[in-house]
């Protein structure tokens, strides 16, 4: 049987602010049914990376395609394949949580409630905020509006930078279990930046450890599933990696 299309492929993307390279040579592949853990010092490009995948900012070298659609020359097209969970700090804080969503909506091309998930004002306890401007709401509430805008019309991939920071634990919980459904059903893909290594350990299927604007390390499911087994765990094997990070430097 052949294997699916990736939903995202990266090949030696480059990428910065001016003439400076943030990233450098990274390399990805994230084929449908992945969890990909994306970890790494404050510094280490993590943001840079997705902001490049995503199209926020043009690459300086390599490609970026999704689900097969060359991110430089359909830019249109292959934004339609992913949903980006941007900053919280980074949305329009005179719409309010209704107008976001609705606008986010129109982009797609769908109703500001087609979640493949159901309804999630509710679950993320939400309606007391959807008549309110973005700017008035807290951290944490503008991350629920952020999410519930990428989960929208469910695009195959979602790309979420440090986007379960900052959410109270009923939320956090609700939100996992929605990317693992999807996850498992073998369609969607899931790229999460973040520090949360017990929520890499327990929900990602493969994990990179970007340093220096490069992967320093990459774990494989097995690799993972070996990990939990061992004294210290995935945690253990994460401080390894760091510790030899430090020493070569």
């Amino acid at each position: 049987m052949d294997e699916p299309m990736p939903l995202l492929e990266v090949t030696g993307l480059a990428a910065g602010y001016g003439r400076t390279r943030i990233v450098d040579g990274v390399d990805l592949c994230v084929q449908p049914g992945t969890w990909l853990g994306l970890l790494g010092a404050n510094g280490s490009g993590k943001s840079t990376l997705l902001r490049a995948i995503t199209g926020q900012i043009r690459l300086q070298a390599g490609r970026v395609l999704i689900g097969g659609i060359d991110l430089a020359e359909a830019p249109e097209r292959a934004k339609q394949q992913f949903g980006y969970a941007v900053d919280g700090a980074d949305l329009p804080e005179a719409l309010t949580a209704l107008q976001y969503l609705e606008l986010v909506a129109s982009i797609r091309g769908c109703a500001a409630d087609a979640w493949p998930c159901g309804d999630l004002i509710g679950p993320l306890a939400l309606q007391r905020w959807m008549h309110m401007r973005i700017g008035d709401c807290s951290l944490g509430t503008r991350m629920k509006i952020s999410l519930a805008g990428a989960l929208l019309d469910g695009p195959p991939l979602l790309i979420l930078d440090e986007s379960l920071n900052g959410l109270d634990p009923v939320a956090s919980w609700r939100i996992r279990g929605i990317l693992r459904e999807l996850v498992e059903g073998g369609h969607h893909a899931v790229v999460l930046s973040t520090h949360m290594l017990e929520t890499v350990a327990t929900n990602c299927s493969d994990v990179v450890f970007l340093d220096g604007g490069a992967i320093n390390h990459r774990w494989h499911a097995t690799q993972l599933e070996a990990a939990r087994n061992t004294a210290g765990g995935f945690e253990a094997l994460v401080m390894q990696a760091l510790l030899e990070t430090r020493s070569a430097a």
